[in-house]
């Protein structure tokens, strides 16, 4: 039997808070599948549907967040640290207020255009969710760290891809953009973007302190 398998044997069988984490998990996939739509979409009126979309899939994360934290002051045994499972939770919950934070900028600056950066941040904001969804399974799961570190380096990877177009957008942005306004409306919709992404990097680095704490 590997080692792998040995601690999946002795680790606490969790039926609370790793369903609750999936869900969250596959709420962010839902959430960035439609800010990607979004910044696709040039009718307005199907534009501001996705965004309401978006909205109430926040609303659907945040329960998901306060049903995490009862069950933490009420549960007596977790499948790790308690201030692990808290600053998981805050995490996602964090890549889904930046998630809407950007779809609601977009409603309210209604820009010209959306830059194809932008389009790009976004994809990536979905591949970075996905992997998300993907790294909490195995972490669930705990039968192959290695596939689980994979994964988490995918996510890394993700976020500095998302820093490096950042910058060229950014620079690309004030080279180009001759509208001042414009200017403004963009740069803040690409920086909630952004920032979406710094968050999947904070789940992996949370993700990986619990893997450094259970082997």
């Amino acid at each position: 039997m590997g080692i792998d398998q040995i601690l999946r044997f002795f680790s606490p069988k969790d039926r609370v808070f790793f369903p609750l984490f999936i869900e969250a998990s596959e709420n962010l996939v839902n959430m960035s599948n439609l800010l990607l739509e979004t910044v696709q979409e040039s009718d307005l009126v199907k534009r501001n549907r996705l965004i309401k979309e978006i909205e109430n899939a926040e609303h659907k994360g945040d329960d998901i967040n306060h049903e995490i934290t009862g069950q933490l002051n009420t549960v007596f045994i977790t499948p790790f640290d308690r201030e692990d499972i808290h600053y998981l939770s805050t995490s996602i919950d964090d890549i889904a207020d930046r998630i809407k934070d950007a779809a609601l900028r977009i409603k309210l600056y209604q820009p010209a255009k959306m830059p194809l950066s932008l389009i790009k941040m976004a994809e990536l904001i979905t591949e970075g969710t996905k992997l998300v969804r993907v790294a909490i399974i195995e972490l669930s799961k705990l039968d192959d760290i290695e596939k689980l570190r994979e994964t988490l380096f995918q996510i890394n990877n993700i976020e500095n891809q998302s820093d490096t177009i950042f910058e060229l957008a950014l620079t690309d942005l004030f080279a180009n953009e001759k509208d001042p306004i414009e200017l403004i409306k963009v740069k803040d919709i690409i920086a909630k973007i952004e920032s979406a992404s710094d968050k999947c990097e904070d789940i992996a680095n949370v993700i990986d302190s619990i893997i450094v704490k259970t082997t």
